[in-house]
């Protein structure tokens, strides 16, 4: 597990997932363009909830979903 601090919603938070994973957001920021705390903050926008990892977790898993079924 690793874990990165990042800022939500101007809070500074830590947030523990599997490298895989963080291997995953990272290539995820780069498509978009965008830093982590802006890509962190856009699923809290779109995934409101008490556990920001699981949401975070899922989002990506449906981000990949969604660019395999376009291609």
């Amino acid at each position: 597990m690793r874990v990165r601090n990042v800022k939500i919603k101007g809070h500074r938070t830590s947030i523990r997932l599997e490298p895989t994973l963080w291997d995953a957001i990272e290539d995820i920021c780069e498509r978009e363009g965008l830093g982590l705390d802006d890509l962190c903050n856009r699923v809290a926008t779109e995934r409101p909830g008490p556990n920001f990892t699981s949401a975070l977790r899922c989002w990506v898993v449906d981000y990949f979903r969604g660019t395999l079924a376009a291609a």
